[in-house]
């Protein structure tokens, strides 16, 4: 979905927010026009608050961009940095992720497009000179300031809150015309909570409400997706029988992910006749998943 700010009669470009369907790990985008050659760097440790200059040996995207991952891990791709929060089926509490200083709305570029019906927009018409947002991780009953946009996951427990400040951040002298990022150098962990593989399942049960095997519907590729109910030592063996004995699967049929296998199985039913894939459910007698030691 994309988050657009309504200021100076215009409309303006300013967040995407993607879920994946593998595991529902989550891509935030800070929308910008362009590329930049260079970026200043400043900390709030002592003795690190002065900015340094580094230039790029290629150009970079203005837009920034953040990860948060089921397992609790966020990464920041704008300065390689990560940090640990909470799995996202497990928050409890609310972390402040990031902060974002526009030096004037008017900066934004303009959208241009149709607004779509999951769009959603922020009216700052109101305000002028530089305006800091913050993003917050917390739970799904989550109660951002009143200018923001909150956007709640249900079933896995947690909410986004997009947050205007108060007050912007203050910058450096001669750096307040200029777009500003604001990372937290670590996270409640100082490691991952969650292995990949757990976090996955967890995401898929947290969906369907289920504790055991999930087995989902042909998507229109016909491709059929299982989630096992723990994670396998290995890449299990797999014998998969179905009810009707003119559908088949193969293991030319079955795709295979280094990521997921161990916690994932995902193939497609075919008409052993005709070799069409079936892209409707098919009844499945059974599944045999094999990861012996």
């Amino acid at each position: 979905m994309r988050i657009l700010v309504q200021h100076g009669g215009a409309m303006r470009k300013f967040v995407v927010l993607e879920s994946s369907d593998r595991d529902g790990s989550l891509t935030l985008v800070m929308r910008r026009d362009g590329v930049s050659h260079s970026r200043a760097v400043w900390s709030t440790r002592p003795r690190e608050q002065s900015p340094q200059e580094i230039e790029f040996q290629a150009p970079r995207p203005k837009s920034k961009r953040i990860t948060i991952h089921q397992s609790g891990r966020i990464n920041y791709h704008e300065n390689g940095g990560t940090i640990f929060v909470e799995p996202l089926t497990r928050v409890t509490r609310t972390f402040p992720i990031y902060g974002y200083r526009v030096p004037i709305l008017s900066k934004l570029d303009l959208h241009t497009e149709p607004i779509g019906e999951d769009d959603a927009v922020i009216d700052l018409s109101d305000l002028n000179g530089p305006v800091t947002f913050s993003v917050l991780l917390g739970p799904k009953d989550l109660v951002p300031p009143e200018r923001a946009v909150k956007l709640a996951y249900e079933a896995e427990g947690y909410a986004i809150g997009i947050c205007v400040d108060q007050a912007p951040f203050m910058v450096p002298v001669g750096y307040e015309d200029h777009f500003t990022t604001l990372t937290p150098e670590k996270g409640p962990f100082d490691q991952q909570q969650m292995a990949e593989d757990q976090a996955l399942i967890s995401y898929h049960q947290a969906l369907t409400g289920s504790t055991g095997p999930i087995l989902y519907q042909p998507n229109g590729e016909g491709v059929i997706k299982l989630i096992f109910s723990v994670p396998m030592r290995v890449a299990p063996k797999f014998k998969i029988e179905l009810t009707d004995p003119n559908l088949d699967v193969s293991n030319q049929d079955v795709q295979r992910d280094s990521r997921s296998d161990k916690v994932m199985l995902k193939f497609k039913v075919r008409h052993r006749r005709s070799g069409q894939v079936i892209r409707r459910d098919v009844a499945v007698r059974s599944i045999e998943l094999d990861a012996e030691l």
